[in-house]
């Protein structure tokens, strides 16, 4: 499909992509929050401790969780989202120069909005489906 066929068949959503925000960076929650808004999404913050319960309330599509902790610590969260039975895409938000991200869904801290748009679009396109009760561990 060409670039122009593309654009002529975008989809338009009923309701819009849910975003949460997750992260100890006031300004950058704020800024990012109010840029997505303004492109139509449904953007809630919080603060990492109340990750999970923020996704299951809000019912997100997408999480931004903006992070500052190792890898091995980001990607015990992202799994922990994961697990949930209506699992969020997840977009770690690092704000180092090193890129030991490998393995985990990663995107620079203040990214240009359009390619944050572009991830989060993405993330959405290929969120995980969920589990059916059969299929759980636990229940």
């Amino acid at each position: 499909m060409t670039n122009v066929a593309a654009d002529e068949a975008k989809v338009h959503r009923l309701h819009p992509l849910r975003v949460l925000l997750s992260g100890r960076d006031r300004r950058f929650l704020r800024v990012t929050s109010f840029l997505l808004a303004r492109r139509g999404y449904d953007v809630v913050e919080t603060s990492p401790r109340r990750t999970l319960e923020a996704v299951e309330r809000h019912r997100s599509d997408v999480v931004l969780l903006e992070t500052n902790d190792s890898r091995g610590v980001a990607a015990r969260k992202v799994a922990a989202l994961q697990a949930l039975s209506a699992a969020p895409s997840v977009l770690v938000v690092f704000d180092e120069e090193d890129d030991r991200w490998e393995g985990l869904t990663a995107i620079r801290k203040w990214t240009p909005i359009d390619d944050l748009v572009h991830e989060i679009e993405f993330a959405a396109a290929n969120r995980p489906v969920p589990l059916l009760d059969v299929e759980r561990a636990y229940r």
